[in-house]
């Protein structure tokens, strides 16, 4: 009797996405150009999105970038 080949099995999925490694507040406000002061102020006020890890404040990398992007304005000519 003949044998079938087996099929190939499918690559599986990965159970998480790759995931940036979160930024504390000196390495988010150095990429923002602005004192950790500034971002503070700015987390009290809930100007920019944050994430709580314990008692620290972590950013998402992705939310620094959504926040430059919306803060952005074309230069008017």
């Amino acid at each position: 009797m003949a044998t079938l080949p087996r099929p190939a099995q499918p690559a599986p999925a990965p159970l998480l996405e790759v995931i940036e490694p979160l930024l504390n507040v000196p390495q988010a406000a150095k990429i923002l150009g602005i004192s950790q002061c500034t971002l503070r102020n700015w987390i009290k006020r809930k100007k920019i999105a944050r994430v709580k890890v314990g008692g620290r404040v972590m950013f998402r990398p992705d939310t620094i970038r959504e926040f430059i992007a919306y803060n952005t304005r074309p230069a008017s000519g």
